[in-house]
C-alpha cells in the first residue's frame, strides 16, 4: 500500500516533537514575577516622589502583585527538563505581560487605552515609535517610565538570546562559567544572566556619567542613555535629539553604537579576554557596516537636488541611529528616494547578534554574503571536493542555514502583510514601507505614517509587529500556534 508523504511526515514527527506544558510555563512566569516588580518600581517611586499619586498607584500595584505571586510559587521547584520551546514562550509572554501591566500607567498619563497599549509595547520592545500627543507636558516620571521600560526590554532580550534560547553546547558555554551540558540548566542560565546584567549596567553607568557632562539636565541625560544603550529611541523632547547640542547628540548615538555590539564582547573584555572579544568579529561588523553605510548614504544626500535642512553631521547621526535600530533623530527623516532606501536597508539588517539591537542582524548578513560567494565558487570545485559554507572560520550547519532562510522568509512575509495594511488605509507606499520596516526591526524612526491619527486596527497591527520583531518571530509563532500545545495525532 502506498504511503502518502503528508501522513508519513505527521506520524513520524509526532514521536520526536515536544509540546509546551501550560503548568510549567505558568510556574516559570511566577518564578520570574520579580521582573515585573523591577520594571514598575523605579518609575513608580519617581512618580511618588513627584507627588503624582495616580501614576504611582498604577505602577506600584503591579509591584505588590508580582511580589505576592512570587512568594506563592517560590517553594515550588522548576522541572529539570525545562524545554527550549517553553523557555521561548515564557520570554514572549514576559514581554506581553510587561506591556499589559504598564498600559494603565500610560492611561494615567492621558492616553486612550489603545494608544497606551501601543506605547507600552513600543517601550518594552525597545522600538520607540510613539503615538503620544504632547508628551512634553507629562510629569517627568512618564519619561522615566518609557526610558526604564526600554532599558529593561533591552536586557531581557539580550539575556534571552544568549542564555535561554541558545541550544545546549559550546555556544552557550562560552558565556557562562557553568557548563550547560554538564550542569543544571537553570543555574547556568542565572549565571549567564548575572554576567550580562553586570556588563549592561556598567555600560549604562559609564555612558550616563559621560552624557551628563554634555547634557545639562541630568534627568534627561539619564533617560536618554537608558533608551540609547538598549538601542531604543524615546526622548523626553518632542523633537527627539534635534534641540540638543551636537556633542550631546553624538554622545547619545555613541551609546546606541555600543548597544548594537554583542554583549559577549564586553563580557570578554571585562574578563581580560581581549583577543577572544576581538575574534568574535562583532566590533568589526558593526564599525564596517556604519562606515560603508555612511559613505553611501551621505553621497546620496549630497547628490540629490532637494533642499537640505540638516547638516551632514546630523544626517550621519540619523543613519547610525537607524542602523543600530535606536530610532533617535536629529531632524526630519530625509525624504529623497535613494537616501531613504539606504536608510531603510540599514534598518532592515540592524545591529549584531547578541546585542540589544533589532533587525535581521549583521552576522546573518555576513552569512548570506558568504553563501553567495560560496555558491559562485562551488561550481569550480571538483566532483568529490568537500568545501562547506563557513562563517568566522567555522562551518555553518544545515540547521543554521535553514533557520536563517526561515527567519528571512517570515520577516518579509509579515512585512508584506503590515505594508498592505498601511496601504489599504490609504497611506503612501514608500512611507508605509519605511514605517513597516521600522516596526519589525524595532527601530522607531518614522516618515510620519505612524502617529496618533492611525486607525485603531492599524495601531494594534503595528504593536503586534513590534512584539514579533523583538522576539524574532519564532517565539511568538510558537506561542500562538495550536500545535505547540497539542501533540499531533
Amino acid at each position: 500500500m502506498a504511503i502518502r508523504p503528508a501522513s508519513f511526515f505527521r506520524s513520524g514527527s509526532s514521536t520526536v516533537m515536544t509540546v509546551a506544558r501550560p503548568r510549567v510555563i505558568a510556574l516559570t512566569l511566577g518564578k520570574h514575577a520579580p521582573i515585573f516588580g523591577a520594571l514598575c518600581l523605579p518609575p513608580g517611586a519617581w512618580a511618588l516622589a513627584e507627588g503624582d499619586l495616580l501614576l504611582a498607584l498604577v505602577l506600584l500595584a503591579p509591584v505588590a502583585l508580582s511580589g505576592v505571586l512570587h512568594v506563592g510559587v517560590r517553594s515550588r521547584p522548576l522541572p529539570d527538563d525545562l524545554r527550549g520551546m517553553e523557555a521561548m514562550m515564557t520570554v514572549a509572554l514576559v514581554f506581553l505581560i510587561a506591556a499589559l501591566l504598564t498600559t494603565p500607567a500610560f492611561v494615567a498619563l492621558g492616553m486612550p487605552p489603545i494608544d497606551a497599549f501601543f506605547e507600552a509595547v513600543s517601550g518594552i520592545t525597545t522600538t520607540g515609535l510613539t503615538v503620544a500627543q504632547e508628551a512634553e507636558s507629562w510629569p517627568f516620571a512618564g519619561h522615566v517610565l518609557r526610558g526604564w521600560m526600554q532599558w529593561c526590554g533591552g536586557l531581557v532580550i539580550a539575556t534571552a538570546v544568549l542564555a535561554l534560547l541558545l541550544p545546549r553546547g559550546r555556544p552557550a558555554r562560552r558565556l557562562g562559567r557553568v557548563d550547560i551540558q554538564q550542569g543544571d540548566r537553570i543555574s547556568s542560565t542565572r549565571e549567564q544572566a548575572r554576567q550580562l546584567l553586570t556588563v549592561y549596567s556598567a555600560l549604562t553607568l559609564v555612558m550616563v556619567l559621560l552624557t551628563m557632562l554634555v547634557i545639562p539636565d541630568w534627568r534627561e541625560a539619564l533617560v536618554l542613555t537608558l533608551a540609547a544603550i538598549s538601542t531604543a529611541g524615546f526622548s523626553p523632547r518632542p523633537d527627539s535629539l534635534a534641540s540638543y547640542s551636537p556633542l550631546g547628540q553624538g554622545m547619545v548615538i555613541l551609546s546606541c553604537v555600543l548597544g548594537a555590539i554583542s554583549l559577549l564582547v564586553f563580557v570578554f573584555v571585562g574578563q581580560g579576554r581581549h583577543r577572544e572579544a576581538w575574534k568574535l568579529g562583532s566590533v568589526q561588523r558593526v564599525l564596517v557596516a556604519i562606515a560603508l553605510a555612511l559613505v553611501i548614504y551621505l553621497a546620496a544626500v549630497l547628490t540629490t537636488s532637494q533642499d537640505r535642512e540638516l547638516t551632514l553631521y546630523a544626517h550621519g547621526l540619523n543613519l547610525i541611529s537607524g542602523l543600530t535600530t535606536a530610532g533617535f533623530s536629529t531632524g526630519p527623516v530625509y525624504d529623497a528616494g535613494p537616501a531613504l532606501l539606504i536608510l531603510l536597508l540599514a534598518m532592515l539588517w540592524g545591529g549584531d547578534a547578541g546585542s540589544t539591537a533589532g533587525g535581521l542582524k549583521l552576522s546573518r548578513l555576513h552569512v548570506c554574503i558568504g553563501a553567495v560567494v560560496h555558491a559562485v565558487q562551488h561550481v569550480r570545485l571538483t566532483e568529490h571536493a568537500i568545501a562547506p559554507l563557513r562563517h568566522s572560520g567555522r562551518p555553518v550547519s544545515t540547521e543554521a542555514v535553514v533557520s536563517l532562510l526561515a527567519l528571512v522568509l517570515i520577516y518579509f512575509s509579515f512585512a508584506g502583510l503590515l505594508w498592505f495594511h498601511f496601504v489599504a488605509h490609504g497611506y503612501p507606499p514608500l512611507p508605509a514601507l519605511f514605517d513597516t520596516i521600522s516596526a519589525l526591526s524595532t527601530v522607531g524612526l518614522s516618515t510620519g505614517a505612524v502617529g496618533a491619527d492611525m486607525p485603531g486596527d492599524l495601531k494594534l497591527s503595528v504593536a503586534f509587529a513590534m512584539w514579533l520583531g523583538r522576539l524574532e518571530f519564532i517565539a511568538v509563532l510558537a506561542l500562538l500556534l495550536p500545535r505547540s500545545w497539542t501533540r499531533p495525532s
